[in-house]
């Protein structure tokens, strides 16, 4: 027959074993795993899960205008970059490398494109001329999670690199 022993009596009169520095340690882990679980959710609520916030978008200011474009976007989810075009009158053109093509689909474009021409480059997308700020709002659909890294440029100007982290 097994005996059981009783613990000693504590000087606060309670009868019983605690384990007083292992249940500090058990806090802390505690208190670490609150502070890990408020970031998360302060990040994502930011955007640094690609789905709104203030980080999930950049705008990037180039010759000719201006290219709001994800920042960090899903795979597979939906997403869109705005192109907004100085005002001025004469041809708007927009230019994406291949490597924007190897990391997005567009799904649709706002206003349509006059012509697209391909080039060595990638492709360039002629819209009608108008005179003010012409606005031009790409659908995309990103292909594959990792960093993308595209250049792209308004009116024939000079190329800007952009990038885009694609999150699984």
């Amino acid at each position: 027959m097994r005996r059981l022993e009783q613990p000693a009596v504590r000087p606060d009169g309670l009868q019983m074993e605690d384990h007083r520095s292992h249940q500090e340690k058990l806090w802390t882990v505690e208190r670490c795993a609150w502070v890990l679980f408020i970031a998360i959710t302060l990040g994502a609520a930011a955007g640094i899960t690609g789905a709104g916030g203030v980080l999930s978008r950049q705008v990037a200011a180039i010759d000719g205008g201006k290219i709001d474009h994800p920042r960090i976007a899903r795979s597979e989810a939906a997403d869109e970059m705005t192109v907004r075009f100085a005002p001025g009158s004469g041809p708007r053109t927009l230019l994406l490398s291949s490597t924007f093509a190897q990391s997005f689909q567009i799904e649709s474009i706002q206003p349509q494109p006059s012509r697209v021409e391909a080039v060595p480059e990638g492709q360039i997308m002629h819209f009608d001329a108008a005179d003010g700020p012409t606005q031009v709002v790409l659908h995309l659909r990103p292909q594959h999670s990792g960093l993308a890294r595209y250049r792209a440029s308004l009116g024939g100007g000079v190329a800007e690199d952009l990038s885009t982290l694609i999150l699984p």
